[in-house]
């Protein structure tokens, strides 16, 4: 029986999983539940496989220029790697190969995804999916105890995202499908940039100085922005710009007819406002009046 051993940290313990190959008990379970899920789907109206082609010429999204394209695109790639195993021309010149095959294998991908995706969500598709996430449920368990991780298949569905569930599926994937955890890595194009150093080990390529670069040999940063070599952001073309991508140059005001800078009012500088002084008022002092000498000669009689 085969069997994958991985180890993960749960809750802060490391712990050891282990998927098994499955049994004939669990292959037997495994076909009802795919039986079960095709005719659900089959009540559902979905798709069988036989008419998917239809279905895409019907919604023109799929015809012959597109199978036309993709034929091509994979005899492109081919051709790429017989010239790159071969070799007998310039590192440079293989560089750009090894590069231009690595978008052609992008390109591939977009041209059939929505087939792809259509096939994932046909009659079968959805009971392959049943039968597997069955499967999945039943074959990891704890190395230690061999008891299965999850106690039915809906468990595991609710729990597909974590980490245990994801790397379960993988191993058990690579040894009913033959797939390969380092398939990405195992490419052609991708051993021969690895060999020379074009790429670093999470097959990022970089410079000769191991800096990330992308496939137009442009300085980037671990999450992918264009930066120049101090490190500070820049846009495609080398322009500086600030965190939010916003140019970092001296602004200056646009001009009307007659050649005056126009500024808004939201731009005019606010003059500080001066509450007006209160005058506050003082005594009033009366002034002595002069005494008339009329006035003098009356008092003095009196």
């Amino acid at each position: 029986m085969k069997t994958k051993t991985f180890k993960l940290e749960v809750d802060g313990v490391e712990k050891e999983f282990l998927v098994r190959s499955p049994t004939l008990e669990n292959q037997r379970e495994a076909q009802k539940v795919y039986n079960q899920a095709f005719t659900d789907a089959i009540k559902s109206k979905s798709v069988v496989r036989a008419k998917l082609d239809d279905l895409l010429e019907d919604q023109g999204l799929w015809n012959d220029e597109k199978q036309a394209k993709f034929t091509e695109l994979q005899k492109d790639l081919l051709d790429g790697e017989k010239r790159l195993a071969k070799g007998g021309f310039s590192l440079n010149e293989a560089k750009d190969l090894a590069i231009k095959m690595k978008s052609i294998r992008d390109e591939i991908r977009d041209l059939i995804s929505v087939r792809t995706s259509l096939d994932n969500h046909s009659a079968e598709g959805q009971a392959d999916n049943s039968r597997f996430n069955y499967l999945v449920s039943v074959c990891l368990v704890y190395n230690d105890t061999k008891q299965p991780v999850y106690k039915n298949m809906e468990e595991y569905l609710n729990s597909s995202t974590e980490k245990v569930a994801i790397m379960g599926a993988q191993n058990l994937a690579n040894m009913l499908y033959g797939l390969d955890n380092d398939y990405e890595s195992n490419l052609p194009e991708n051993k021969f940039l690895k060999k020379f150093k074009f790429i670093d080990e999470k097959l990022r390529l970089v410079d000769k100085k191991g800096r990330l670069i992308d496939r137009e040999g442009r300085l980037i940063d671990e999450s992918g922005r264009f930066i120049d070599e101090e490190g500070n952001f820049v846009d495609k073309f080398g322009n500086k710009v600030d965190k939010d991508g916003e140019y970092l140059v001296d602004s200056q005001p646009f001009l009307d007819e007659n050649g005056n800078p126009i500024i808004l009012d939201e731009e005019k500088p606010k003059d500080d406002k001066v509450e007006p002084s209160v005058p506050t008022e003082s005594p009033v002092v009366q002034e002595a009046q002069p005494v008339s000498a009329s006035t003098e000669q009356t008092v003095s009689t009196t």
